[in-house]
Order: structure tokens, then C-alpha cells, then sequence
């Protein structure tokens, strides 16, 4: 194999490989990426088995021919190469060449076939018939699922034994209409956006690796839209030239919707970004290990409170509009934060509070489709 090709188009591809593949591989050719040249196209791949990425970068290609490279490495060459076009050439004894101006590198290449074998969307879009009840299709905007995947991929749970919670959940709740939901067992985060056709039997769990590496591909392309279809068992995304594969999570998502309190006996009314400031600063003297932050209102005040034997405690109050008999409930601050923080900035949120051992609701007036729901926390 012998190519050129452009620094930029080689680092953006590399840079979407580095999130996939793992440092610590038990199988070496998983930490490398597959490097494929054709005479005018080079299609780079890289996978940890549960996640795929696939892109195709223009190149000058005068001999074809594959080799795996070291993804870290190869991705830090090219980082800190200083010319605008790098050359990659096969050498003998599985050695190849890769220079970037006057440097100049080797690498050794794992063989090439040993690479785990990764379908095309090309090839599933032509494998799969139009009559397939098991393959869905959803055209969104790229800023839309953009959005979606930001409001709700902080929720999942971060425990690896709950596989039905390792993951977003997809599903069609009404005709189109598309929902995201994720839950940990102490939080639900769920949002609804509208989808001209969609409509999907029962959901899937998306993991979330794979809509991390997604949200990275859609941050290049925030203006296009965007197709994610879902099969029996991958889900994938076709982006220009770029595609990302993921391996659905097995596992009955919960009924979540059991959990979502019908009414609230006061919805309080605070701007997102005072909200957050007061959150940041009280979340100071939280218990590192319980993050407990504890809520009053009172007659047109709301205030954060926290505390600690060790350190000491800090409190701030906010002015609200509200009118009742004092009460506080304590929640998890950083459940909080994460919602806050995923809430477009100078906008208002409606905390939706009932009593000190009901859940908390939160909602934005600005995404009236955008749910979040947290249970509270004794202190």
C-alpha cells in the first residue's frame, strides 16, 4: 500500500476513532485502526466490538492495499505533523512508513484480515427489504438529536451490571413523534420531538458510547439532517461520508412512566442560570459520597443549603414567586446540576415540588417536551 492524503481530512476521522478505541485492549488489533486504500478513496475503520466507526477520506492512492495501525499513536503523529499532506507506504516485514515533511515514522501493522468485519450502512440498506417489521427508520434534524441525546445520555446509569439501564431509550410514544428516556433508578430524563413517519414497534436501548461517539460525528454537521436506523440488533447512523455503528443494549427498558408524578402541589418559577450559580456555589460543602442538597421555600424565597461536619456549610437564596406553607426536601445536588446545565441558558425552569418525600419535577416553558424527574434524598 502506498497514499497521500490530506493531514485535516486524516485527523478529523482519526479524532472520531479515539473515543471508540480502548487504551487497554486484551485483543491487540481492537486498539488499532483499519487503514483501507482504494485508488482515490481511503476508508479508515476503528471498533471495541460493541461500537463502530467507518469514514471515507479522499486520497492519492498508487498501490491499493490495507494495514492496521496503532489508533493512539498513529492520531498523535498526525496531530503534531506540521505539513498540510501525509504518506503512508506498506515496507517490508508487516512495517509501515508514514511521513509528514521531513519526519519520518514506522509502525508496525497487525494483520489486516484479523480485523473484526464491520457492514457497510450500503450493504444493510441493500440487505434489507422493504417489508423488514425489524428495521426502523428516523430522518431527524442533526441540531435535533443533537439536542435530544444532550437532555437525556447524563441520566443513564453509570452501573454496568444494570444492562437496561446502561443505555437511552428510543421509542415512538404516538404517531410521529420520537421520545428519548433515561433513568439510573433515582432519575428519569425524557423529551419528545416531532417525527413526520416515524413509527416504531416497542423501543430499543441505545448505549451510551455509542450516542457519545454519535454526539461527536453531529457536532461537524449541526445544520443537516440526519438518518439513525435501528435494526434487529445495531443501530446505526449513515453522516456524509462518516458512519457510526452501535450494538443495541439487550434488556427490558423499565416502565418509566410509573414514576412521573400526574400534578405537583407548587410549581416554582427561577431563572436556569441563578438557579445554577446558587447550585454550583451551596454544592461546595455537599457530602462528596451523597451530594445532599436541601431545599426550602418559604414566602417568595427559595434556598439551597448544604452541610458538612467536616468542612462546614453554605446556604444561598433566590427570590420566587411563591406563596405557602414552608417546607424543604433534600436531592442529589449533582442530579440537579446535570439537569440545569442541559437547559438552554437565560431561560426559566419550573421546579415542580409536592412535599419533602415526593419526586421533583423539572420543566422549561422554552422545551415544553422536555421532562425531568428526580426522587428526593433524606439528609
Amino acid at each position: 500500500m502506498e497514499l497521500k492524503v490530506g493531514r485535516s481530512a486524516l485527523l478529523s476521522g482519526l479524532n472520531l476513532a479515539q473515543g471508540i478505541v480502548e487504551r487497554r485492549n486484551t485483543v491487540p488489533i481492537l486498539g488499532n485502526v483499519l487503514i483501507e486504500a482504494s485508488e482515490s478513496w481511503l476508508a479508515l475503520a476503528a471498533t471495541d466490538l460493541e461500537v463502530g466507526m467507518r469514514t471515507r477520506i479522499a486520497c492519492e492512492s498508487a498501490h491499493p492495499g490495507a494495514v492496521t495501525l496503532n489508533a493512539h499513536k498513529l492520531f498523535e503523529i498526525v496531530r503534531e505533523a506540521e505539513t498540510d499532506e501525509v504518506s503512508l507506504r506498506s515496507l517490508d516485514g508487516d512495517w509501515v512508513e508514514i511521513r509528514c515533511g521531513r519526519a519520518r515514522f514506522k509502525m508496525m501493522s497487525l494483520d489486516p484480515r484479523t480485523f473484526p468485519a464491520m457492514p457497510t450502512a450500503a450493504e444493510k440498506a441493500d440487505a434489507a427489504a422493504p417489508a423488514d417489521a425489524g428495521r426502523t427508520e428516523l430522518n431527524i434534524g442533526a441540531k435535533v438529536l443533537t439536542t435530544m441525546i444532550d437532555r437525556t445520555i447524563f441520566a443513564v446509569s453509570p452501573d454496568e451490571t444494570r444492562y437496561n439501564l446502561s443505555g437511552v431509550y428510543l421509542e415512538c410514544p404516538a404517531p410521529d413523534t420520537v421520545r428519548m428516556a433515561a433513568t439510573d433508578g433515582h432519575r428519569l430524563s425524557m423529551i419528545d420531538r416531532p417525527a413526520p413517519g416515524f413509527s416504531m414497534k416497542g423501543g430499543a436501548i441505545l448505549p451510551r458510547k455509542g450516542l457519545n461517539e454519535l454526539r461527536r460525528l453531529l457536532d461537524g454537521s449541526i445544520e443537516g439532517d440526519t438518518m439513525l436506523c435501528v435494526e434487529a440488533q445495531l443501530a446505526w447512523v449513515l453522516q456524509g461520508n462518516t458512519e457510526i455503528s452501535m450494538r443495541r443494549v439487550e434488556g427490558e427498558f423499565p416502565d418509566y412512566r410509573g414514576v412521573i408524578p400526574k400534578t405537583s402541589r407548587y410549581q416554582v418559577a427561577v431563572g436556569r442560570d441563578a438557579l445554577l450559580a446558587a447550585l454550583k456555589r451551596t454544592a461546595i460543602f455537599s457530602s462528596e459520597r451523597y451530594h445532599g442538597i436541601r431545599i426550602t421555600l418559604a414566602t417568595n424565597s427559595l434556598t439551597l443549603s448544604s452541610t458538612s461536619p467536616e468542612l462546614g456549610e453554605a446556604s444561598e437564596t433566590i427570590d420566587v414567586d411563591f406563596t405557602g406553607d414552608e417546607f424543604s426536601v433534600g436531592f442529589n445536588a449533582t442530579y440537579l446540576l446535570q439537569a440545569a446545565s442541559a437547559v438552554s441558558p437565560e431561560s426559566e425552569i419550573m421546579l415542580g415540588l409536592t412535599d419533602e418525600v415526593s419526586p421533583g419535577v423539572l420543566t422549561t416553558p422554552e422545551d415544553s417536551a422536555f421532562l425531568y424527574v428526580v426522587m428526593p434524598m433524606r439528609l
